[in-house]
């Protein structure tokens, strides 16, 4: 009977941990894109530029319920569109353009973390935007980031400045809610095992 209530109590927890983490990444409206430079030890001036598609602008305009058409810059310097935060002083009067696609230039400014951060609609289920590398030495660089990973609702890139390299940085092998379930499997093991033990002494 002990067996069947340990065994019951541990499944539950199970249970809800794993629908914890079903709704947890089902019911985000965003997710954050998080870009971060690294071992600057020149101290480059860099500038990161998020490059927004005009394909995921009029989603946002669409998601927004707004009677708006895309005229390309003017679009996010005259209007207020509330899934995309942005100040207009921010936004480049310069566009960019690539395979026939026209990107709105965005300055991005770090936080209190040191982290380009920016929020993007969740329900656009793409990875079209880019970011656009501007050092002080004139180098230019375009990240395509449609290879790169959503987990935890955040895409995290770090530029490592020394070794001229755009990558996601390095993660656990385990995430918290993985130690977590092997911790209770353990206890359901010593459990068991001891209750095994106790019915044989008997």
């Amino acid at each position: 009977m002990r067996n069947k209530i340990i065994y019951l109590i541990t499944l539950f927890i199970i249970i809800i941990l794993l629908t914890n983490i079903t709704s947890y990444s089902n019911t985000e409206e965003y997710f954050e894109l998080e870009f971060k430079v690294i071992n600057n030890s020149e101290n480059k001036n860099v500038q990161i530029y998020l490059l927004l598609p005009e394909r995921y602008i009029e989603f946002a305009i669409k998601n927004d319920d707004l009677n708006i058409n895309y005229e390309g810059v003017s679009t996010l310097k005259e209007n207020t569109i509330p899934s995309i935060n942005v100040k207009t002083t921010k936004v480049q009067d310069e566009v960019y353009e690539e395979n026939g696609i026209e990107y709105i230039q965005i300055l991005l400014d770090k936080n209190s973390k040191e982290i380009y951060s920016f929020d993007i609609l969740s329900s656009y289920n793409k990875l079209d935007m880019k970011y656009r590398i501007k050092t002080d030495d004139d180098q230019d660089y375009i990240v395509h980031i449609d290879n790169f990973k959503i987990e935890n609702n955040k895409c995290e890139i770090e530029y490592n400045v020394d070794e001229n390299i755009v990558k996601q940085p390095d993660k656990k092998v385990f995430s918290l809610y993985t130690i977590i379930l092997i911790i209770i499997l353990v206890i359901v093991v010593i459990l068991a095992l001891v209750s095994s033990i106790k019915q044989r002494n008997k």
